[in-house]
């Protein structure tokens, strides 16, 4: 049996439903909701450990354990006994090293809460910041102030607890955004990792014709690279930036094409091979049970391992992908146009590829190009 030892589960209640997301999620109204989300998820631990039975798998000592949402620090000390009843009855564990997570919104939290979750095994806690600004959290549609997210951050900070910022960037009004003063303020609460997004919003966005110009998101996110790196956080993917000792564990497992299973409506896991040359990708239907599949070979792999290739920070080869002498020429040409664009470090060698900031930007551009020029 193959092994897996990351998990995330999908919490999928929030206090509010903002505007521009499009993440699988319910309004939270009352705590009928979240028996019910219970139930399934004990039946669902059940199916899926047959599932990973079926495919050859199996859950072992978890390295990683990511609670996201939805917004789960809503689930508060319930969720917190679930949770320990849930691997009692599975015989789940943690190993000693590990990295326990979960989402905090600035609004859904207590003290006591939080001390729950650290008793429980929480040792990373990610917050759902997205804007140091009053304006601008209203223009996203948020429920929390600059209020809350001071306390939240006030409190994280004080206790010298590991957590993470996220920040949105790419927001409605741009123009008018001072984001060297919200990162300047941000980085004294000394968040040991920052998660930074451009907003992408569904087709239905009611300020959709307010949103920036492409070459404005260029500037705000090759602005925020630039200060965070001078703060002495490492760029280490196209939205994360870490402290030395401080990256994502969990994550790194998908950018390394690592075996991650997932659990609860909608989440989705990821089964590879020992031999890395078959992968099954899961997902569970958020009505009813049971799960949809996409089995991962040949060209579909391919593309997969390019697209958590180039995204990482580690130096990637593309000839181990594209191994035609035909190919190999191709991307010779290729590095010297990345390289003259200024998408790759200096340090990036032919088959060892590192990119700028603005390469990481730039990165479905990248893979495009080798689309347009290799035949699959």
């Amino acid at each position: 049996m193959n092994s897996v030892n990351s998990l995330y589960l999908h919490f999928p209640f929030c206090r509010h439903l903002c505007n521009y997301c499009d993440f699988f999620k319910h309004k939270l109204e009352g705590s009928d909701q979240v028996i019910a989300f219970e139930k399934k998820l004990e039946h669902q631990f059940r199916l899926h450990e047959e599932y990973l039975t079926l495919k050859g798998f199996r859950l072992s000592p978890l390295h990683t354990f990511y609670i996201g949402g939805g917004t789960p620090s809503l689930w508060g000390k319930r969720g917190v006994e679930f949770i320990h009843d849930l691997f009692q009855k599975n015989i789940i564990s943690l190993r000693n090293e590990n990295e326990f997570t979960i989402e905090v919104d600035p609004d859904a939290w207590s003290e006591s809460e939080i001390e729950k979750w650290i008793d429980l095994g929480v040792n990373r806690f990610s917050i759902g910041v997205q804007a140091f600004s009053d304006k601008f959290m209203q223009i996203m549609d948020r429920t929390h102030s600059l209020a809350d997210v001071k306390k939240t951050l006030d409190f994280f900070s004080q206790r010298n607890l590991n957590f993470s910022v996220d920040l949105m960037i790419g927001l409605p009004h741009s123009e008018d955004r001072d984001l060297s003063s919200e990162l300047s303020e941000l980085i004294k609460y000394h968040p040991n990792h920052f998660s930074v997004y451009i907003l992408k919003t569904r087709k239905n966005y009611p300020l959709k014709v307010q949103l920036p110009s492409d070459d404005l998101i260029r500037d705000e996110y090759l602005k925020v690279c630039n200060i965070l790196k001078s703060f002495g956080y490492e760029q280490y993917e196209v939205s994360n930036f870490a402290r030395d000792g401080f990256f994502s564990k969990h994550n790194m497992n998908y950018w390394h094409y690592q075996s991650v299973a997932g659990i609860g409506p909608n989440a989705t896991g990821l089964l590879v091979s020992d031999e890395g040359n078959v992968a099954t990708r899961y997902q569970w239907k958020s009505v009813g049970q049971g799960v949809s599949e996409e089995v991962l070979r040949g060209t579909s792999l391919i593309i997969e391992k390019l697209f958590l290739g180039l995204r990482f920070k580690h130096g990637f080869n593309p000839y181990e992908l594209f191994r035609r002498e035909s190919d190999a020429l191709i991307l010779n040409q290729l590095f010297l146009d990345w390289k003259e664009k200024g998408y790759l470090a200096e340090k990036s060698k032919k088959d060892e590829l590192y990119l700028t900031s603005l390469g990481y930007l730039m990165c479905d551009s990248l893979i495009d190009d080798i689309f347009k020029e290799i035949d699959f």
